[in-house]
Order: structure tokens, then sequence, then C-alpha cells
């Protein structure tokens, strides 16, 4: 009675970390940080282009950014700034800070020291407006119209660079820019088309600035519900992708995830042209994935993305979600590629490690995916531990598996018996269990094991594993050792039991499996908050069905946008019942409809699934019980009380050695946790004389 024995993907493993948003300044230090912990040129340029400081690079800080490995493009973007005098504070005061950002909005470390100095200059150089002072004088002078238009033009760079890429002059910048041997007229030239191009650019209107104010005042309330406001009404378009990232963080900070995320999804969706805010957009996206530990929106705009832009502080992050996505597609080769690009340092490299074997085994790449199994098992990594522990777990599970399928039978068990020391009352503990049964049950004279491992399987311990096949293999076992009444009574306790169970899953089932609406439905009965229809299956059922990735990750995004409901209601009544609380109820109302489709349809196909399971075992039941009744089992007797009638390539087995170093704990009825996983019969078998 083989059984076939798959790899199971790693699923519902995404951690927690923690993130920082920008800072206010941009220093040569932070730029020689970026290129340090492997942020792309073209975002560091992006960041430059948008921070509005001025670099005028000395030769000994251009041999220092050398030193640190930054790149002649970043230097040369360095460069590019400093024939802009009027680059104010302005325009970086509204850029999403750079570094330290805490949840609450306020700036760790270097965050406070940029606070300071923005608090200085702000009782320096701001008027009862709110403008700079400087750059009321800078109106007055000769050369004011040429520092408006620079300033304006590089408060707005996504339209600058727009701008440039339709115009002539600006396609002449960047092939300046591009040309090693030109530096000087490269500056000028960029000089020249900033002016020129600067004319067509809007600066940031005062409602948004003031937003913006609030925003880093920690005012959420008032910040969500006037960038709401902007973007509902289509007020500024071109600025759509600012007030897209305050709204979305925002509302993270109020706790409604789920609705910044849709949001940080526009950002990112626009490109990396959109600067920090797409870079600090995508790593906001990474921390929601990993504080919901739902990756969906990542996994459905991961490839959208090339990965040359991913940020530095999530970089990983990024590769491994990529890999992630590209195995459900079951893009294997892609996904190996991804795996691999992780350093050890990452938080997710023994999960990488773990979906490479899997993908090996796949493959039928037998000795390598056992290989890199016992590299996670040996390996040192960073994490949580429970995490690893289970993910290690997992491994030695799928190291016992290719031994098992390679008739290895011995010494599979023998790693299904390890995980049982190691994990007792582990995650995975009742499938070790399980699959060492059947190690023990294709092994020669081990039957007394694989009984007292299905002994401790039917322990309340396990009331809420689904493990409806361990019945029949205890029957399959009982009857290799003739004990044919305790067949028996197994077969019609597993059809008492089980019958019902089929019937009442096929009478939940929509007729129509392509019904969506019925779909629904059928998540509703089962578990809506007033349903008692879920009373007509086990525990162990919906422990199974929740730990299928199909249907967990719809699901719990239900559960999600249902406390997220709850908090919307609870806030203050000026907001709930302005445009922003009314939108994102209906917004959160409409998604949840859809994903309770998505939760019915992966639900209805694991119980179809179970269904079907059950119903092939019920067919096994059927032959078996048919061999007890025919007589077959009369033959086997007496095979079994004259060894010499028995052809030695039927493997009939007589003894049963048992090992006196173990204990035998005496079952009674009553069970101990510390005494599962000991439990073997200790009586021979009838079979023998």
């Amino acid at each position: 009675m083989m059984r076939r024995l798959f790899l199971a993907p790693l699923a519902g493993l995404f951690f927690l970390m923690a993130m920082a948003s920008p800072a206010l300044a941009l220093t040569l230090d932070d730029v020689k940080q970026m290129v340090s912990v492997g942020v792309p040129d073209n975002i560091i340029v992006s960041t430059v282009g948008n921070s509005e400081e001025v670099f005028n690079l000395t030769p000994e800080q251009i041999i220092d950014l050398k030193g640190a490995g930054v790149s002649d493009k970043v230097i040369e973007a360095l460069q590019a700034t400093a024939g802009s005098q009027s680059r104010t504070t302005e325009t970086r005061e509204e850029e999403p800070r750079r570094r330290g950002d805490d949840e609450d909005g306020s700036a760790s470390s270097r965050g406070d020291d940029d606070e300071d100095r923005s608090s200085r200059r702000s009782s320096r150089d701001e008027d009862d407006d709110g403008y700079s002072r400087r750059s009321s004088r800078d109106d007055d002078d000769e050369g004011s119209s040429r520092r408006r238009s620079s300033r304006d033009d590089d408060d707005e760079g996504s339209s600058r660079r727009r701008s440039s890429r339709d115009d002539d002059e600006g396609s002449s910048r960047r092939r300046s820019s591009r040309d090693d041997d030109e530096g000087s007229s490269r500056r000028r030239s960029s000089r020249s088309s900033r002016k020129k191009s600067s004319s067509k650019v809007k600066k940031t209107p005062k409602e948004i600035k003031e937003l913006i104010g609030r925003y880093k005042d920690k005012k959420y309330l008032g910040a969500s519900l006037g960038f709401y406001r902007i973007l509902d009404e289509g007020k500024y378009p071109e600025q759509d992708h600012k007030s897209q990232y305050y709204l979305a963080d925002s509302l993270y900070k109020l706790g409604l995830l789920h609705s910044a995320q849709v949001y940080f999804q526009k950002v990112v969706k626009a490109g990396p042209d959109t600067g920090s805010y797409f870079s600090n957009a995508l790593l906001r996206l990474v921390t929601i994935a990993d504080k919901t530990k739902d990756p969906i929106y990542l996994i459905k705009t991961i490839h959208k993305i090339d990965a040359d832009d991913y940020p530095g502080k999530v970089k990983d992050d990024l590769y491994y979600y990529a890999g992630v996505a590209d195995f459900e597609r079951q893009d294997y080769k892609a996904a190996k590629r991804s795996f691999a690009r992780l350093s050890k340092s990452s938080t997710h490299y023994y999960k990488a490690r773990y979906y490479i074997g899997v993908i090996q085994n796949e493959q039928n790449k037998k000795a390598a995916a056992a290989k890199t199994f016992q590299s996670v098992l040996k390996g040192d990594f960073i994490g949580d531990p429970d995490e690893i522990s289970s993910v290690k777990q997992l491994a030695m599970i799928n190291i016992a598996r290719i031994y098992y399928a390679a008739e290895r039978f011995p010494r599979a068990a023998d790693l299904y018996e390890n995980i049982g020391k190691s994990a007792r009352g582990g995650e995975y503990w009742g499938t070790a269990l399980y699959e060492s049964a059947w190690a023990y049950f294709m092994s020669e004279n081990k039957e007394h094991k694989a009984l007292g491992h299905l002994l401790t399987l039917s322990s309340p311990f396990f009331e809420r594993d689904f493990v409806p096949d361990a019945m029949i293999l205890e029957a399959l076992t009982y009857y290799r050792i003739c004990e044919f009444k305790k067949v028996e009574g197994l077969l019609d306790d597993f059809k008492g039991k089980y019958a019902p169970m089929q019937e009442a899953i096929t009478g939940m089932l929509p007729e129509d499996a392509s019904d969506l609406n019925a779909a629904r439905d059928l998540y509703v009965d089962l578990y809506g908050r007033k349903s008692k229809k879920y009373r007509k299956l086990p525990v162990a059922i919906f422990s199974r069905i929740e730990s299928d990735r199909s249907f967990a990750g719809p699901h719990n995004r239900v559960l999600q946008i249902q406390n997220e409901l709850n908090r919307i209601k609870a806030m203050k009544s000026q907001w709930r019942e302005a445009e922003i609380g009314k939108g994102l109820t209906k917004q959160l109302a409409s998604q949840a409809k859809a994903y309770k489709k998505f939760a019915g349809a992966a639900l209805a196909n694991k119980l179809g699934s179970l269904k079907d399971q059950i119903a092939d075992l019920m067919g096994q039941e059927a032959l078996l019980r048919f061999e007890m009744v025919s007589g077959e089992y009369r033959t086997y007797l007496e095979k079994f009380r004259n060894p010499e009638t028995a052809e030695t390539e039927e493997g009939v087995e007589f003894d049963f050695a048992t090992n006196p170093d173990l204990i035998y704990w005496p079952f009674n009825g009553e069970f101990w946790q510390d005494e599962l996983g000991y439990y073997e019969r200790v009586e021979p078998g009838a079979c023998t004389e």
C-alpha cells in the first residue's frame, strides 16, 4: 500500500521587519550610506535631483566619495547641483523622510537632528504665511525669476523629467551628462536646460504644502482628509503621486493598512520617475506584507518593477517575494534565480533555500534537493527562532520523503523519529508521526512501531490534524499481522465517522463550481459571524482548509478588511462622515465582497478535494472489507502458520522484534503529552504460532 508523498511548498511564513522612511535633508554621508546598502544608482541620482541640496564638491570630497564606492554617475549628479544657487529647503521639507521615520511619524537619531535644523531655519526664515523670507528677498532681486523657476523645476522632479524627455534641450542634457569628457559643458547645458524648461512646470500648490505640514505635525486625520479630497476632485493631476503617497502614509499611521497599500501601490505603479516617493512606497508595501503576512499586493506588482530599481533596504525582501511569485506560477527557473540572489544576512534566506530544495525535487534532482535541505538543517540563520525551527522541520520531513521515495524505508523512519525528538508538539509533529508510520509499515518487522505512532495520532492532542488515512493504515497493519477482528472494528469506526462527513460536504458544495456568488454564499455559511453550519464539520476539517494558502490569503484579507471597517467606525465623526470615511468604507466593502468570492472558490475546491480523499479511502475500506468477508484472510493465515508454503518474494514476516531500550507505555484510554510518540505494540500478532 504505497502512498505518493509530495513536497509541500512553504506557506504563511512572512515576517515583520523595521523600516525607515527618508530624512529631511540629504548629505554626502547619506549618499555613501545608500551606496553601502546597495541602493541602485538611478534611485540615488533621482534622490539627489529631488533633494534641493547644493553640493559644491571639493577635490578631497570627490576622492572620499570614490573611496566609498560612489559611482561616476552619482558624482556627476552631485556636481550638477552646483550651479543651482537658489536650491532651497522648501521642496526638501515636502519630500518624505529618507531615514529614521518611526511608526508615529517622529524622526529617530539623524531625523531628530534634521528636525532641529528645520526648526531653526523655520524660526529664522519663515513669515506668517509659512514661506521662506529668504525666498521673499530673492523675489526682489534681479534674478528672482530664474531662481523661482529653478526651485519650481526641482520641486517637481518627475514633471521635469517628463518635460526633458519631450524637448531637444533636455535630451541634449542627458546625452552630455553621459559624456565623461565634457563635464563643465554638461553642467552648463544642464543649468540652461533646466532654466528654459522650468517655465513649463508648476510649483507645488500651497494647499498641498499645508497638508504636508499637517502630516508632519502628525495630524493624520486632517492630512488624509485633505489629500483624499484633492485626489477625489482631480485638482492637481500633476501632483497625484505626491498626494497618493502622503494619503497612503497618513492611513498607514492611522492603522488602516489595507487602505494604505492601495494608494502605495498606485505610487509604485507610477514608477521610479517619482523618485523617493517610489522607493518609500515600495518600502511600505514590504512592511505591510510582513505585518499582515499577506504579500498579495507585492506579488501582483513585483514583476512590473525592474530589479535594478529595488531600494537597497528591502532588496533581499523583494528578491524573495519575486521568487515566491515565480514559484506560484511554476516558473521554477526564474524562481531559483531570484532566490539565489538573496544574501545570507537576509531574514528570508533560509526560506529561499528551502524553496530551492523544493524546486530541485520537483525537477527530479533528488540528490541536489537532499543536499539543499541538509544545508537548511545545518545552517545558522538570522530571523525568528520559531519560524527557523519550523522550516528546519519541513526540511527534515522532505529529506525523509526523498528516502521514502527511494524505498530506503528504515532511513526515512529514523529521520522522522528525529523530527519527533526535536519538535515534540510542533506544527509538523503530526505529519512526521503519520509519515513515519508508513515508513515503519514498509520496513521489515516494524509493524509494532507503526501501530504505536498511529495510536499517538488518535489522541486528543491531535484533534486539529485531519488524517483519515491513519485509520486505513492502522487497519492494514492489523490485517498484516492477522488481527482480523481488530481490522473489522476499525473499518466500522472509519465508515461510521467519515460517511456522514462525506455526505455533509456533498450537501454544502455548490452545484456549479464556476458560480462565484454560490462560492461566496458557501464561505458566509461556514465563516460568517452568525453561521451555524460550521458545526456540521469537525475542527480538523477547518484546520486543514485554513492551512491551504489559496484559501488562507483571501480569508485573512476578509478578516483584515472587517477589522479596518471597525476601526473606521471608531474614528471621529467629522472624518468618518466625510468623503474619505464614506469612500474608504465603500471601497473596503466592495473589496471584502470580492475577496469573499475568492475565499469561497478556494473553500469549495478544498472541500471538494477532501470529499474526494474520503471517497478514495471509502473505496480502500470496501476493498479491505471484501478481502475480510471473502475468506481471503484464511489464505494469509495459512501462510503465516505454515511458513514453508509462503514464497520468498511475497515478503511475509513472522517475528515481531521489539526494542528493549524503549519504554512501553500501557494504554488505557488516557493520553499524556510526554507519552505521545513512544507507544508501541508489545504483543505479537495472531500470525505467530
